[in-house]
């Protein structure tokens, strides 16, 4: 069980894969709630649990998959089938490998911001850092962010994860930071571009691995 501050409740992940993308969802500032087997998907030919249904600040809902990159192509059919129930009811479909969530050592760098999260920072540093972050719309490193703002690179850390900052376009240590109010992509698309996937389409073709990562917003 993960207990993640940012998020309204601790979050069941049964496997290494599935902590990473809760990890990882958790950085996400348009997600406000994941829930893990949130409910059972009544398909066409068996009943299908996802991994994971997120809510966003929105109200737009996205279900979650997470699997082992070599298993995606037996499982298209079954994805097949979710993405076009869930299209029916208005919702989107994703399905993420486990080689999505580790690119570049991302995982690992998302669990290191959030050992910060549950500290409770001086808020006059924290409004510097912030003013810092809001008269550059560009972004700063997060080691330059540290700099201007005098604070130690730990506070960024913090505020990374609980979602006060944010990432301008990947989660990593070499991405630009900046305030969430600069992002133009919102809802599950936001997260959803940093992991590098796309809605699932609902007529993939064979080729189960691209089904997921070829169809836009």
């Amino acid at each position: 069980m993960l207990n993640i501050p940012a998020l309204v409740a601790p979050v069941q992940a049964e496997a290494t894969t599935e902590a990473d993308f809760v990890r990882l969802a958790a950085l996400c500032p348009a997600v406000k709630n994941i829930a893990a087997q949130p409910c059972t998907l009544p398909l066409g030919s068996q009943t299908y649990t996802p991994d994971y249904r997120v809510e966003c600040h929105s109200g737009a809902v996205s279900y979650w998959e997470v699997k082992l990159e070599k298993r995606f192509d037996d499982y298209r059919a079954l994805f097949n089938e979710a993405a076009q129930y869930l299209h029916q009811r208005g919702e989107r479909f994703y399905a993420v490998s486990n080689v999505s969530l580790r690119v570049g050592g991302r995982h690992r760098h998302a669990e290191l911001l959030h050992r910060y999260g549950k500290a409770a920072p001086d808020e006059t540093d924290v409004v510097r850092v912030l003013s810092e972050a809001r008269a550059h719309p560009p972004g700063y490193s997060a080691v330059r962010l540290a700099v201007r703002a005098r604070v130690p690179l730990e506070l960024i850390y913090h505020l990374l994860a609980r979602r006060r900052l944010t990432f301008k376009r990947h989660i990593g240590e070499a991405d630009l930071i900046t305030l969430p109010e600069f992002l133009e992509k919102q809802d599950d698309f936001l997260l959803a571009s940093w992991l590098d996937v796309s809605p699932w389409r609902t007529n993939a073709g064979t080729d189960a691995r691209a089904a997921g990562r070829q169809a836009g917003p």
